[in-house]
């Protein structure tokens, strides 16, 4: 029996005060969603969430731990897979982390929006199940709760 499943790696991206995260409205979805895309085969959750971060945001971060995993059954209506979302730990942003964003010029087109969302209005966002899934990572980065991201059993390299 063949299953085909998606992994994603997504990142939290907290403000200062740990009380919004940056959201991103890709131009292929209805909602707002944490930033993040597909790990490539043969590559690790860590380098898929660094890729993303670089090519839509312009930004270089440190991703070797998670907060949260989310498994997602499969969408007859759509037609999606069966998945597992990996939040990362992006970790909080700075003031010269924000001035430094920028969305590539080529991938402009596939994000239309980002905003800084506080996690009371996430609701108003994001569908409830991705709501869910960022709360809880927010409630693990508040707690210092995080997980090691493995490659092939090796904790991935923080760089």
């Amino acid at each position: 029996m063949d299953h085909a499943h998606q992994l994603d790696a997504q990142v939290l991206l907290l403000d200062l005060t740990g009380t919004s995260v940056l959201l991103v409205l890709p131009a292929d979805r209805p909602d707002w969603t944490l930033p993040g895309g597909s790990v490539i085969p043969g590559e690790s959750v860590a380098m898929a969430a660094r890729r993303a971060l670089h090519d839509r945001l312009g930004l270089e971060r440190e991703i070797s731990h998670g907060l949260a995993e989310d498994q997602v059954p499969a969408n007859a209506n759509t037609g999606a897979p069966d998945g597992i979302a990996i939040v990362c730990d992006g970790g909080r942003m700075t003031l010269a982390d924000i001035s430094a964003m920028s969305l590539p010029i080529g991938h402009a087109l596939d994000t239309r929006g980002l905003e800084w969302v506080p996690v009371d209005l996430l609701s108003r966002y994001t569908e409830p199940y991705i709501e869910r899934r960022i709360r809880a990572a927010v409630t693990a980065a508040a707690l210092g709760h995080r997980f090691p991201l493995l490659f092939q059993g090796e904790p991935v390299n923080a760089t």
